[in-house]
């Protein structure tokens, strides 16, 4: 057994059984690997739909555990593992026929190192414009990755990586803090890349995303990703920067936003004049509307963060006196040079009065 694939899942049983069978049929040979679903606690159907995929004996296990996020289902999932290299993806992806097999391929080219495959839309899926635009770097960066040798941890996607078991052993896996599927699986890059791993990307090992969204949908999936950037800058505060935090926590950005949206909505009444087409509907508009509690939350986070509300104010206060400190050193150094200069001056014109003799007579009389 050379491979585990690990899914974990939680009340997308539908979905679940086309992953499952889609894994079964993998171009590998089934000797190579194995599948281990981890229920995190879901309310539906899920164990019947594992079940009834009628997997020959021991290439699925299922094992079901209480509610705890995807951090802690993965956990188990290496923990049930057979295989050495362990091969990461979602309960919302069908994966390319010969998925497994091109990652197989990657660590026997490679060697030890961590390997992360494309995802895309899949073909079923009517790929709005703003779904391409996730596209781009949003939700599937794929092509920022500059040297496909040495990826950064912000490409680590458990819907398509594998790595060996051992270096998931050596940082103790996931970080189960981590409630949400967002950060968890980049902060466990980040600690095993610390010890040497190295992440190459595989673009022929593909899976296809199988979960359209809306923008409504994706600004409540970018809260809670948020707030588990919270957690990693807490955790790594020297990622702060990488993460952009200093950016989000200022008024600033929310000042852009609102005035993006502004926009957005004008842009969409031009649009439905025109053309007579109301898309995106009205409701995402709507999405961007503030209200008092989240307002109250990111005033309480930029504190936290920042220790005033007004942050660009305070750097500007800081600016200001460190120009007011430089201006009096200034000051300073070009009196005491302008000193040093008329002295100079004066030095001279008495030893020309000398040479005179200007300066005897003025003396004797």
């Amino acid at each position: 057994m050379r491979l585990t694939v690990v899914v974990p899942t939680h009340n997308r049983c539908e979905l679940l059984g086309r992953t499952v069978r889609s894994l079964l049929e993998q171009s590998a040979s089934p000797a190579d690997y194995e599948i281990v679903v981890v229920d995190d606690g879901s309310t539906d159907a899920t164990r019947p739909a594992v079940e009834s995929v009628g997997a020959p004996e021991g290439r699925l296990r299922y094992f079901g555990q209480e509610n705890k996020g995807p951090a802690a289902a993965r956990n188990r999932g290496v923990l049930e593992a057979r295989g050495q290299i362990i091969l990461f993806t979602g309960d919302d992806c069908i994966p390319a026929d010969d998925l497994v097999e091109q990652h197989l391929q990657a660590h026997d080219e490679c060697g030890d190192v961590g390997v992360v495959g494309l995802v895309t839309w899949h073909p079923e899926v009517e790929k709005t414009p703003f779904m391409a635009y996730l596209e781009t770097g949003p939700q599937f960066g794929f092509g920022k990755i500059e040297n496909p040798k040495d990826v950064p941890i912000w490409h680590f996607y458990t819907a398509n990586c594998s790595v060996r078991r051992h270096w998931l052993e050596q940082v103790e896996g996931f970080d189960e803090d981590f409630r949400h599927a967002a950060f968890e699986d980049m902060e466990a890059a980040y600690r095993m890349k610390r010890r040497g791993l190295r992440i190459v990307y595989r673009p022929s090992a593909k899976t296809y995303h199988h979960h359209p969204t809306t923008f409504q949908q994706h600004l409540a999936r970018q809260r809670l990703t948020g707030m588990s950037a919270a957690l990693l800058y807490r955790k790594h505060p020297e990622l702060k920067f990488e993460l952009g935090i200093a950016h989000a926590a200022r008024m600033t950005t929310a000042l852009k936003f609102w005035e993006a949206a502004t926009e957005y909505a004008f842009a969409l009444g031009v649009r439905e004049g025109i053309t007579g087409q109301k898309q995106p509907e009205w409701d995402e508009v709507e999405a961007v509307s503030t209200e008092p509690r989240r307002a109250e939350a990111g005033r309480a986070w930029v504190r936290e963060v920042f220790g005033t509300m007004d942050p660009d104010k305070e750097e500007l206060i800081d600016l200001r006196a460190e120009l007011e400190r430089t201006k009096k050193e200034w000051e300073r150094v070009t009196s005491r040079r302008l000193y040093r200069w008329c002295e100079g001056v004066a030095r001279l014109g008495w030893s020309v009065l000398h040479r005179l003799g200007l300066g005897r007579r003025t003396m004797a009389g």
